[in-house]
Formats: structure tokens, sequence, C-alpha cells
């Protein structure tokens, strides 16, 4: 299953966990990301079959348990890096709309290819370290398997309006969700321009 968070540069690897190891006195930051993984495993222990055969109440769990938790729109300007200044207001729209889409239509495949099954998977979670800003945290895991080797997964976070944490990028043995999509974009926006990244983006989210 992690093939598929790799090949598809998803790390948004909230549900693959059987179990998770926590302490009770955690930093926020790192209290946000246990608080996902733990009801998206509740949710596949309790509705499983269904979240696998049913895309609309996936999707419904989805914007419910996970949306809330992501800045899109920060990860979108990452993405789209120095363009984004080039950017009108209605672009950035459309920008972080199609990359949302995007981002969320891969991870949905990615759970309905899992299915909750539990094939000896655990989470453990590293203990936490400060960063040099007190807004920006990140939290470190380790996915096990029992069949393959571990993967590293780091939760990148930021502290939005002085009291909510977000994550803004996933980091999948070294490799960054943003950085994944930057080089294919920026490739895309010097060729076509902003409009065609956003053109490109709508067929990939089956809209044109």
């Amino acid at each position: 299953m992690f093939k598929i968070f790799r090949s598809a540069g998803v790390a948004l690897a909230l549900s693959v966990a059987a179990s998770t190891v926590v302490a009770q006195d955690v930093h926020p930051a790192q209290q946000k990301v246990i608080g996902v993984v733990n009801s998206m495993l509740e949710l596949y222990k309790e509705e499983g079959v269904r979240l696998t055969n049913d895309p609309e109440f996936l999707q419904t769990k989805v914007d419910e348990l996970v949306v809330p938790n992501i800045d899109f729109e920060s990860m979108t300007k990452l993405a789209v890096s120095k363009f984004w200044t080039r950017a009108d207001d209605g672009q950035r729209s459309e920008l972080v709309e199609e990359f949302t889409q995007l981002l969320l239509g891969t991870y949905t495949d990615a759970l309905s290819e899992y299915g909750g099954d539990d094939g000896g998977e655990s989470v453990a979670f590293e203990a936490f370290r400060a960063e040099r800003r007190d807004d920006r945290a990140v939290v470190r895991t380790n996915f096990k398997q029992a069949t393959s080797s571990d993967v590293a997964v780091w939760y990148k976070l930021a502290k939005l309006g002085g009291s909510e944490w977000k994550i803004y990028d996933i980091v999948v043995d070294d490799s960054s969700l943003v950085t994944l999509y930057r080089s294919g974009f920026a490739s895309e926006i010097e060729k076509s321009g902003i409009d065609g990244l956003i053109k490109l983006m709508k067929k990939r989210n089956g809209k044109t």
C-alpha cells in the first residue's frame, strides 16, 4: 500500500496505522496529527467495508476528518513557488481549488485501495523536537509493515492565526509532497503559462 503513496506523490497517509504509539503529554501539533490518525483508524475499524465500496461516503468522511487539518492554500503556494506572485486573484483561486481536488482525489483512491485490512501495520510517533520558529512544527513518524521496510513520514505544520495548527507539507522517505509537484508545475507554467497549469489540473480532475 505504501507504494501507492510513493508513486502518487500523496503522503497524506493518515489511515494506514493498525495501532499508534503516543505519549500522554505531547506538543499541540503532534496531538493534531495523532488525532487525525486515530480518527481515521477508528473509522476504518467500524466502516472499513463501506469506505471501500461507497466513494461518496468515503469522500464525506475525508472532508470531515482530514480536510480541516490541511492548509491547501499554503501547499499550493509552495508547489507553484515563484509563479504564485505572477498569478492574479482569479488564477490563485483556481490553482488552490484544482490542486486541492487533485490531492484529495489521489488520496481517496489510495484509501479505497487500502480497504482497512490489518496487514500488521503500525505507526510510531517519534519524540517531538522543537523547531527554530515557534509557529512551525514537524511531527515525525515511522510506518511499519510486517512484510516490507519501514516508511518514514514527516508532517510539517504551521500555526495559523496564532492558534490553529495545520499541515502544509508531508515528507515520505525524504520526498516532499510539495517538491514532487513543484518541478512539474514549473515546467507546465513555463510551457503553457499559469492558465495552462490550471487547464492541466482540470483535465486530471476530470473536468475537461
